[in-house]
Formats: C-alpha cells, structure tokens, sequence
C-alpha cells in the first residue's frame, strides 16, 4: 500500500469510511435493481468474457474502497459508468428490435417506394408499440416495485419508439446505388438518410426530456443534441453504404436488384439499419470519450 493511501486512511474516522461504504452499497443496490432482463443478460455476457463495466467489477471496486486502494469518488463514479453503460445497451437492443419490427410491418404492407408519408406514419406506430412493449416487460423483470407502470418512462418510450420507428422505416436509398453501380450514390444516400434521421431523433428526444421534466430545456443544447446526433448518424450512414456497396460489389451483385423477396428486404433492411444503430452508439461512446 502507498504512503499516500495509508495517510488517506489515518485521517479518516472509521465511522466515516463505514457511512460512505454504505452510501456505496446503496448505490450498487439500487443499480442492480434497475436491471431487467435485457441488463442481466448483458451483464451475464460481460462477466463471462471479462470485457466492459460490470457488477463483478463493481463488486471488486467496492472491496477496493473497503481495503483503501480508492476513493470513495473513483468507486461511486465506477458504479455510475456501469449504470450508463446497462441503461445504454438496454436501449440499444430494444431500438434495434423496434427498427427491425418497423421495417417488417412496412415491407409486408407493401407500402415501400410509395408515399412517404404512410411509410412514416407506419413506422412510427409500429416503433411506439414494439419499444413501449420491449421496455415495459423489461422493467417488469427488474428489482423496483411497479417500474413497468412508470408513466414518464412509458412516455418517453412511445415518443422514441415512433422515432426510432419511423426513422428505421425510411429507404436509405444505398440499394439504388448498388442497382445502378455508382459506389458514390450509395454512399451520398446512406448519408443523407442518415443525417435526416439523425437531427429528427436528437431534436425529438431532447425536446421529449424536456416535456417530461427529465432536463431543463436549454435552445442551445437543443442545437447541440441535434447536430451531434444527425453528424454521428450521417457519418455512419456513409459508412453503412461503403460498406454494403462493397459487400455487393464483392459478390458480383452491381448493376442488379439485389433483395428481390419479401424476406430478403426485411433481412437486409433491418441489418442495415441495426449496423446504423451500434455503429452510431460506437462513435456517440468514442466522442463523449
């Protein structure tokens, strides 16, 4: 043990060190009975693949603290990383089902390349539904009374479902530049839809946070949230249609109409659109980094 840690502990009561270890545990607690089954899940692959944030590490920082090896800040602020990081992921796995839910509904009513507004009518309908229900069962399976009846979370759930919803069910545009062989139009559409998407998911959700008293509204985090978002979901959305290109281009598929069935869209579609998604997430993780 350092010189440093040994003073740090000298001058500290004990009854000082077993308050803040309890304010600690408390604070584990109430992370852990947050969790749905989503969370445990997760939580379950991290611990078996010893990659990420947690709660065995979070069990460890604890004792770490108990013994004197960190500080109380350095452990609270670890218990607090593993709780962003679960409610993230959590998140994230019900927006990718809810874009892939959307993309079905849409396909199957035969409603792809008309209008878009029924296009984003459905999609938002059926992304309201899928993400409410995804989040509802999820908070029934966690450790906090009555979670899944909490009327502000279901709220946010409805207004980012339909977003999520009806952003996932717009055209992307990348297959027409597979169809026609220009790698550039596939990457420009994927793009496009990507910022588009992007501004109306960050202004949408900011400014839903704000409605359900979760944030105080500031206009210019407003801006802030929106070009962050529509900059992250743009630059993956280049990315995306490189990348399809590529695949397509690899298999000898430019110059044809790649997803001919049902089936076939529903499953390129909705790989597209969750590779969007973590990818997005990925990038949004790297520059709050």
């Amino acid at each position: 043990m350092s010189e440093t840690t040994i003073t740090n502990l000298t001058n500290k009561s004990p009854a000082h060190s077993r308050r803040e270890y309890a304010e600690l545990c408390q604070q584990f607690q109430n992370v852990k009975d947050k969790q749905g089954a989503v969370g445990s899940l997760w939580d379950g692959v991290k611990s078996i693949t010893g990659v990420g944030v947690s709660e065995s590490k979070c069990s460890s920082m604890l004792e770490k603290f108990k013994n004197g090896e960190i500080s109380f800040e350095q452990a609270a602020n670890y218990i607090e990383k593993y709780d962003s990081k679960q409610t993230d992921t959590t998140d994230l796995i019900a927006n990718i089902v809810t874009g892939v839910a959307a993309i079905a509904t849409t396909t199957i009513a035969g409603i792809m390349g008309g209008p878009i507004l029924p296009i984003l009518a459905l999609g938002a309908g059926t992304g309201a539904i899928f993400k409410t229900a995804f989040k509802f069962v999820d908070r029934a399976t966690n450790g906090v009374q009555n979670d899944e009846y909490n009327a502000k979370l279901i709220a946010k759930d409805v207004i980012s479902g339909a977003v999520t919803g009806a952003a996932s069910a717009v055209p992307s545009g990348i297959a027409q530049g597979v169809k026609t062989g220009s790698r550039a139009l596939a990457i420009k559409n994927g793009m496009k839809c990507g910022i588009a998407c992007g501004a109306a998911s960050g202004s949408i959700n900011y400014i839903a946070d704000a409605a359900l008293g979760n944030r105080e509204f500031n206009f210019g985090d407003l801006v802030k949230q929106t070009g962050t978002s529509a900059f992250i979901s743009g630059t993956v959305g280049a990315g995306v249609g490189l990348g399809m290109y590529n695949i397509a281009d690899a298999n000898g598929l430019i110059g044809q109409e790649v997803v001919k069935s049902t089936a076939q869209k529903i499953a390129s579609d909705g790989a597209s659109s969750s590779a969007r998604k973590v990818l997005a997430n990925m990038e949004k993780n790297i520059i709050a980094a």
